[in-house]
């Protein structure tokens, strides 16, 4: 079963409060993948990550709150529809992002602003793996790569046990889930994803081949 997920890695004060959520005051010992509740969190290497098996979570605005006083990677994987993308973030600004859809070509990569240095080695490495195998779908882990090579977390690579701390949600305003809308510009990429539901099939239809 494909994994279908999103998460939020910060340095900087504690994001739950501005994302929405509290310590419900549950922990345990397990692995992260798949998260074992809707939204957990667990430190890693020096960084905070807020996990939730819905690949919406991982929103432009949620990651630029998460970098207020700090930096946040945010990372969303739908491998059902083999959706994914990164972004990330400095002092509650949006830096950089990077975003593929199969739906525009398997080498389809849209990415704006600044982002890590490791992107061309990645993109290349991927597109050497494409021209192999031209069916499968190598570039789904560009924005995957790319976020690790900044926070050192992998869904597809990490394996291990860690505390992870059980979260509620605080604030039911701050939830609004939306498929991630593709756009280049971020000032645009709010109306993209308002827009997304009217402007290409949804989860349901693309999953099932309704198009």
């Amino acid at each position: 079963m494909g994994l279908s997920l999103s998460f939020i890695a910060s340095q900087g004060p504690d994001p739950l409060e501005r994302l929405g959520l509290s310590a419900d005051g549950k922990t345990l010992r397990a692995e992260p993948l798949p998260p074992p509740a809707k939204f957990v969190a667990f430190d890693l290497g020096g960084w905070r990550i807020v996990m939730s098996d819905d690949h919406r979570f991982a929103s432009r605005e949620r990651v630029s709150a998460a970098a207020q006083g700090g930096v946040a990677i945010g990372v969303y994987m739908e491998e059902h529809v083999m959706i994914s993308g990164a972004f990330g973030a400095k002092d509650g600004q949006l830096s950089w992002s990077a975003q593929h859809d199969p739906e525009h070509g398997l080498e389809h990569l849209e990415v704006w602003g600044d982002p890590p240095g490791a992107l061309a080695s990645i993109r290349e490495r991927l597109l050497a793996d494409l021209q192999e195998d031209n069916e499968a779908d190598t570039l789904f882990d560009a924005p995957l790569d790319l976020a690790a090579s900044v926070c050192s977390f992998h869904p597809h690579e990490y394996e291990g046990e860690v505390d992870l701390t059980v979260l509620s949600v605080t604030r039911k305003d701050l939830m609004k889930m939306r498929e991630p809308g593709l756009s280049a510009d971020p000032a645009q990429a709010a109306q993209a994803e308002a827009t997304e539901a009217t402007s290409r099939p949804g989860f349901f239809a693309r999953l099932f081949g309704r198009r």
